[in-house]
């Protein structure tokens, strides 16, 4: 059985995952193996409650159920089982399993993933938080062309250890982008991987571009977009309490939080993390031509207050 690490986690695997058979050598941080299986799966469960993205959760399971026939089932923190819906989606059932599958499963262990850019600085891991569509792989991509390891341009799982409350781990080795912004990154076809299953983005699989070893968090931005595109881009520190606030909002699958009980557990966890590190709110106007601009002024921001 092929055995495979992502987000700090073992996965044992019935099946080959190329996306992560990138030869290197991962830590993992949690003892506890994922099993990942093809099977034929129902079209519901019996479950107490359907999120806002319609993922039916039940006691100890969440089914996932997309059109184009990909189903999805996650049981106790444990196990995976993706239904392609035929083996023209296989490929892209297989990133679907290690995306918003695996997302579910580190809900299911009580881990509360970032939705979020970040990359490797000297102090550690910086995240840029934000919802889908504030740019955060388009940064992701930018960060890795300035010479910096990624760590994730989607989700990132921080880990508590005897050594570090807080240590992210790399998540898959890919960077999903709109076809302009691949080839600003530089990434062409050799690159691709598969068109991803939403928004329209296409994933490039880059494994030399990200880290191979966990590293403590060590700051956070929160991204949002100027309403007036020529403004200028803006970072300012961001207290505490407003952090959590945000920081409610940028967990991924932040819609799971409350069917399954987790609101104690994230405002502990959110107040710990936000106290712990210094945070930023990142505004920069939408608008492609003052990309490079921005970006010079992000890079800089980030190489003064944390290294590279």
């Amino acid at each position: 059985m092929p055995q495979y690490c992502v987000h700090g986690l073992l996965l044992d695997s019935g099946f080959d995952i190329p996306e992560l058979a990138t030869g290197r050598t991962m830590q993992a941080l949690d003892d506890t193996p994922v099993e990942m299986v093809m099977a034929e799966l129902p079209s519901t469960i019996n479950h107490h409650a359907t999120t806002s993205d319609g993922y039916l959760v039940g006691d100890n399971e969440i089914l996932i159920a997309l059109d184009n026939g990909i189903r999805c089932h996650i049981e106790a923190g444990t196990r995976i089982s993706i239904d392609p819906g035929g083996s023209d989606n296989e490929p892209a059932a297989r990133l679907f399993a290690l995306s918003a599958g695996l997302g579910c499963l580190l809900h299911q262990r009580r881990y509360l993933p970032l939705h979020c850019a970040a990359v490797d600085t000297a102090k550690g891991c910086v995240a840029f938080c934000g919802n889908a569509g504030d740019g955060k792989s388009t940064l992701a991509a930018s960060f890795r062309t300035s010479g910096f390891k990624l760590f994730s341009d989607d989700r990132l799982t921080v880990h508590a250890t005897k050594d570090h409350a807080y240590l992210a781990a790399p998540s898959i080795p890919a960077l999903h982008l709109y076809e302009h912004a691949g080839a600003m990154a530089g990434l062409g076809n050799d690159h691709l991987a598969v068109d991803s299953y939403r928004f329209g983005k296409h994933i490039h699989l880059v494994p030399n571009a990200y880290s191979s070893h966990p590293s403590p968090m060590a700051g956070l931005y929160f991204t949002d977009w100027h309403e007036d595109e020529k403004a200028e881009p803006v970072i300012a520190p961001m207290g505490q309490l407003n952090a959590m606030m945000r920081l409610r909002r940028d967990v991924s699958l932040t819609h799971l939080i409350e069917p399954l009980g987790h609101e104690q557990h994230f405002m502990t966890w959110a107040a710990g993390l936000c106290g712990s590190l210094p945070a930023f709110h990142l505004v920069r106007p939408r608008n492609a031509d003052r990309h490079e601009d921005c970006m010079n002024l992000i890079i800089s921001h980030v190489r003064d207050t944390f290294g590279t």
